[in-house]
C-alpha cells in the first residue's frame, strides 16, 4: 500500500511543481501589474474628468460675472450721465474685470494641465494594454504546453487510485486539502520527516509494528522506510 500511495504522492508533487511554475511565470506577474496599472489609470482619469467638469462650471460662472461687469461698464460709458459716481462705478467694475480675468486665466491653465495629465494617462494605458497583450500571448503559449502535462499526470493518478486502499486515499486527500504537502514523509531517526517534531518512544514502537503513524504536530503520515 505504501509504495502505491507514495507513487500517487509523487505524481501530486509533479503536478504542484507545474502549477507553481504556471502561477510564478514572469509574464503572469507582468500581466497582473499591467491590469492594476490600467485600473489605477482609469481611476485617475475619472478624477480628472470630475475636476474638468468642475472647472467648466467654474469657468461658466466666472465668465457670466465677467460679461455682466463688461456690460455694466459699457452701459456706464454709453450713459449720458458722467459724474464722480459713474467714474467710481466704472473703476469698480474695471477692478472686478481684472480679478475675473485672472480667475479665468487660472481656470484655463488648470484645464490645460488636466488635459495634459489625461493625455499622458491615456497613452500609458494604451502602452500597458499592449504590454498585457504581448505577455498574455507568451503566457498562453507556455500554459498550453504545461496543461497537457498536468492532465497526463492526473490521468495517471486516476489509474492508480483503484490500487490504493480507499480509506488511506481519503485520509491522504483530507490532509492535502489542509494545504499540507507532502502528506507521507519518512521517519528521520526519531523525528517527523515533515515538521521535525520528536516522536515519543511509544509512537516509535507503533511505527515499527504498523509501518506508519500520524504525526501529532503536523498531521502528516510518517512511514518507516
Amino acid at each position: 500500500m505504501i509504495d502505491k500511495i507514495l507513487k500517487y504522492q509523487d505524481l501530486d508533487r509533479q503536478i504542484r511543481a507545474l502549477e507553481k511554475e504556471s502561477s510564478n511565470m514572469e509574464e503572469k506577474q507582468i500581466m497582473n501589474k499591467m491590469i492594476a496599472y490600467v485600473k489605477d489609470a482609469q481611476n485617475k482619469s475619472a478624477q480628472l474628468e470630475s475636476q474638468a467638469k468642475q472647472l467648466v462650471d467654474d469657468y461658466q460662472k466666472v465668465k457670466s460675472e465677467y460679461d455682466l461687469a463688461l456690460k455694466n461698464i459699457q452701459n456706464l460709458v454709453d450713459s449720458k450721465t458722467q459724474n464722480d459716481r459713474t467714474v467710481n462705478l466704472i473703476n469698480t467694475y474695471s477692478s472686478d474685470l481684472y480679478m475675473l480675468e485672472r480667475k479665468l486665466n487660472i481656470i484655463v491653465n488648470k484645464s490645460q494641465e488636466i488635459l495634459k495629465q489625461f493625455s499622458v494617462a491615456k497613452n500609458n494605458v494604451l502602452k500597458a494594454k499592449q504590454k498585457h497583450k504581448e505577455c498574455k500571448e507568451k503566457y498562453d503559449s507556455k500554459i498550453n504546453a504545461i496543461n497537457p502535462k498536468i492532465e497526463k499526470l492526473r490521468q495517471e493518478q486516476k489509474k492508480l487510485e483503484p490500487e490504493i486502499d480507499e480509506k488511506a486515499l481519503a485520509k491522504y486527500k483530507n490532509v492535502l486539502n489542509d494545504n499540507i504537502f507532502p502528506v507521507f514523509v519518512p521517519v528521520a531517526g526519531n523525528l517527523c520527516g515533515g515538521c521535525r517534531m520528536e516522536i515519543p518512544m511509544g509512537k516509535m514502537d507503533k511505527l515499527k509494528n504498523d509501518g506508519f503513524i500520524v504525526c501529532e504536530q503536523c498531521g502528516r503520515f510518517i512511514y518507516n522506510k
